[in-house]
């Protein structure tokens, strides 16, 4: 981590570590708040942000053509794994292509946005992973409606964490899993492979709720696509989202 930029209260830390990016912030810079007032999901979903949680934004230059750059919210997913596993001793799954989830409910989500615009400029480009964690707060600290889908790592391991040593762990997990995508593609395919939530499962594709497709989940591709087999042809997902049945 080469700076922690801190906020007890923040609109996006996404928001800011994007405008920081174009400002010139160096690669490891990190921005995190207490709590987000604006937090966003995948497609412009609101991403909600009580206290106890771990809300934080990592600027990246990776090695990577803008057509690998979805990788990196896979290797960012990977990152968050292994500081859970080493900090709390808990196994998590990944759902594609970004949620952590704990016994079937999600612990953790995760937003990657490419700052194409400053390759426009001449600039290296940017990338921006933003991670909301579920840390020291309770399932019944958000809305009753998501209760049943949300869980955190008070409630998995019941102990609380300490969120520096936490922090510090992704970062540095984040960081070596997405160098890895550059010098050992195989074995990180490997190992996201052997941490695929719906691995097997049959999942839905949906896109905005309507289903494109039905099929059975087979993991990923090199690309970074994941590949479901429906009624015997093989899919290659780019977008959208996936659901477990």
């Amino acid at each position: 981590m080469q700076e922690l930029i801190y906020y007890q209260q923040l609109d996006s830390t996404n928001r800011l570590a994007k405008e920081l990016a174009h400002q010139g912030a160096v690669a490891g810079t990190v921005v995190q708040a207490k709590r987000q007032s604006a937090g966003r999901g995948q497609y412009e979903r609101s991403f909600l942000s009580p206290p106890g949680g771990l809300y934080f934004s990592l600027i990246l230059h990776p090695t990577l053509s803008a057509q690998e750059i979805a990788l990196v919210t896979l290797a960012a997913g990977l990152g968050c794994r292994d500081a859970i596993q080493a900090q709390c001793g808990l196994a998590t799954q990944i759902k594609w292509p970004n949620d952590l989830y704990c016994s079937g409910k999600k612990i953790a989500g995760i937003l990657s946005e490419y700052c194409l615009e400053m390759a426009d400029s001449g600039k290296t480009p940017a990338v921006v992973v933003g991670v909301g964690m579920n840390v020291n707060s309770r399932s019944t600290d958000f809305p009753a409606e998501l209760q049943g889908q949300l869980s955190t790592l008070l409630d998995c391991c019941g102990k609380r964490q300490d969120m520096a040593a936490l922090l510090q762990a992704c970062v540095e997990s984040i960081g070596w899993r997405v160098e890895q995508l550059t010098n050992s593609r195989s074995v990180f395919l490997t190992q996201w492979q052997q941490a695929d939530y719906l691995f097997g499962r049959k999942v839905q594709h949906l896109l905005r709720d309507e289903q494109l497709a039905l099929g059975i989940g087979q993991g990923i591709d090199e690309q970074g696509r994941y590949l479901l087999l429906d009624s015997g042809q093989l899919r290659r997902i780019l977008g959208g989202q996936l659901r477990p049945l």
